[in-house]
């Protein structure tokens, strides 16, 4: 009988042993299931630095390890996606041409900063609205729609205007999926408005120096064969056109001079080898009087100068000087005799400003715009008369641009003309 007892004492103490140890691996199961639940949650709400505690060795423990491993994996690809994103979208904010994006019904899914300024599009009003109702171009519009039919890039240069005239080289491709499922169009845009009124600059700067040069040349060619032809016999026939010869000879070296010193002038400035260094005004304005001087003396025109004495500015003085000169020399050509011409010099805001005011014929405002441009000349058959190249106004553009300023005029037919030239103080 206490065998029997003992025995039975044994199986209890067994099984509370087992029904306790039972317990205990139930409470820890579902301590791991909360805190797996709470990881989760916090994984789904976007929170993967969440962990689940482990516990040593048993399956609850080795699952919890698996799951913190999943969620790192996970955070780490994100974060490499994230990067590529950012990077992507650098670039894509960054880029000079204008991109726009557009799906298979024509309507804007993106577009950079640069397009929205081309087109004046706000980006956020912009998506999702078809691409005929911003910009209205029916070359554009069958571009992007042959690139969506051939399923191969087109390209074509189109004239858009807004607000002024653009130019634009437009390329157009299929734009397609992971998968290589087409989903719409990439249209870019590269401004070429600059290089089109450049390649036109160079067709005129080409054409004008033909005619100018061509006029002296043909004048000598002609002179010499009338030499040719006998005139050479009379002394005093010879004389007149030898003097003529020589005048069309002075005109051709002053144009070929100018050009030489126009190029110097823009080579060096794109170089940025022009030297500018502070100093006073005054007293390159009084060289540059000096120099003209004697033409004034000449039509007995006074030249009168305000230099406004301890004025500073940071300039080259040989190419100020000749900017100077060049102003004067046209206010003293094309000024009565007689009538005063004056240089003034003073401090504007950050800029210095010299003025050459004359009381000249003025110039029609028609032909304001256009006045520094090179050989363009108001009265052609006068300036030539008066030994002018057409350059004398463009190089002291290119010299004002060279010092970080500009040249402007101001002039009212029949009372005369202002030219300002402002540089940097």
């Amino acid at each position: 009988m206490l065998l029997l007892a003992v025995m039975l004492g044994l199986l209890n103490l067994l099984l509370l042993g087992g029904l306790l140890a039972l317990h205990h691996r139930q409470r820890r199961l579902a301590r791991a299931l909360a805190e797996a639940r709470l990881a989760f949650e916090r994984w789904a709400g976007g929170d993967l630095d969440a962990r689940m505690v482990p516990r040593d060795g048993d399956p609850p423990g080795q699952l919890a390890a698996a799951f913190n491993g999943m969620a790192a994996h996970l955070a780490e690809q994100i974060r490499l996606l994230e990067q590529q994103r950012d990077q992507q979208e650098a670039v894509f904010v960054s880029m000079v041409e204008g991109v726009v994006a557009l799906d298979n019904g024509g309507r804007i899914l993106r577009l950079n900063e640069a397009a929205a300024r081309l087109f004046d599009i706000p980006p956020d009003k912009a998506r999702n609205r078809l691409l005929q109702e911003l910009v209205r171009n029916p070359a554009l519009h069958q571009l992007v729609a042959d690139a969506v039919a051939r399923g191969e890039p087109a390209e074509d240069d189109i004239t858009v205007f807004n607000g002024r005239e653009r130019h634009l080289r437009v390329r157009a491709s299929r734009l397609r999926d992971a998968q290589g499922e087409g989903i719409g169009a990439l249209v870019v845009f590269h401004d070429v408005t600059r290089l089109r009124r450049l390649e036109s600059v160079r067709r005129d700067f080409v054409a004008n120096v033909s005619h100018e040069l061509k006029t002296p040349i043909t004048s000598i060619k002609g002179f010499i064969e009338t030499l040719q032809d006998g005139a050479l016999k009379s002394e005093e026939e010879a004389r007149r056109f030898l003097g003529i010869m020589a005048r069309q000879a002075d005109r051709l070296n002053a144009i070929i001079e100018d050009l030489l010193q126009l190029s110097r002038i823009e080579e060096e400035a794109d170089q940025q080898v022009i030297r500018l260094e502070e100093q006073e005004v005054s007293p390159v304005l009084r060289s540059a009087v000096e120099c003209c001087q004697y033409k004034a003396d000449a039509r007995q025109m006074a030249v009168e100068l305000d230099g406004a004495p301890g004025l500073r500015a940071r300039f080259n003085t040989p190419l100020l000087e000749q900017a100077v000169i060049n102003l004067l020399d046209n206010a003293i050509k094309y000024s009565p005799s007689g009538s005063p011409v004056r240089v003034e010099a003073g401090r504007e805001g950050a800029d210095v400003v010299i003025r050459v005011r004359d009381r000249g014929p003025g110039i029609p405002p028609e032909h304001l715009p256009r006045l520094f441009e090179r050989f363009y000349r108001v009265d052609k058959a006068r300036s030539r008369q008066m030994g002018g190249t057409g350059l004398g106004l463009a190089i002291v553009k290119h010299i004002a641009q060279a010092h970080g300023g500009n040249v402007s005029v101001e002039s009212i037919p029949g009372q005369g003309s202002v030219f300002s030239l402002r540089i940097p103080a």
